[in-house]
């Protein structure tokens, strides 16, 4: 298992920041819950205040489930330039699911993904990432506001 820090994230914003400037999004769309923590750090990095999400469900803890259920919907009429924001591209069954939505939704936009990680082996690939996963992330938003019982 790989232990995914706020330090390594602070560390890796800039760097995801400056792969996704060049394509001069005007709208970010979290991928939830995710892609919430760096599509809200990206927003502020970008300086993008047309901030959205949709929650997207594929996993029930570990497990990957057959079916991926899309709940929620972005409005992304006046939008251009559509950055979709995940932690990581796994299977790509989250992604797989929503692009065609989107792009039917939506034909006048240019869609790109941003993510931390990806896999290679991954039904679709994003634009702009960091790292491979080699192993399964502990993200620290998933561990450190945890309450304890």
């Amino acid at each position: 298992m790989i232990t995914y820090s706020y330090e390594h994230f602070k560390n890796d914003l800039q760097p995801l920041s400056s792969l996704c400037k060049p394509f001069q999004p005007d709208t970010i769309v979290a991928v939830a819950r995710g892609g919430m923590t760096l599509a809200h750090a990206l927003a502020m990095s970008l300086d993008i205040r047309n901030l959205q999400s949709i929650r997207i469900e594929s996993y029930d803890d570990t497990i990957q489930r057959e079916a991926v259920t899309i709940l929620g919907s972005c409005n992304l009429q006046t939008s251009t330039n559509v950055l979709i924001v995940d932690d990581i591209v796994d299977s790509g069954a989250t992604l797989s699911a929503l692009m065609p939505i989107f792009m039917g939704q939506y034909p006048h936009c240019h869609f790109k993904i941003a993510t931390l990680f990806m896999k290679p082996t991954a039904l679709i690939q994003p634009d702009f990432s960091l790292h491979e996963a080699t192993d399964w992330i502990d993200f620290f938003w998933e561990r450190d506001y945890l309450q304890s019982h």
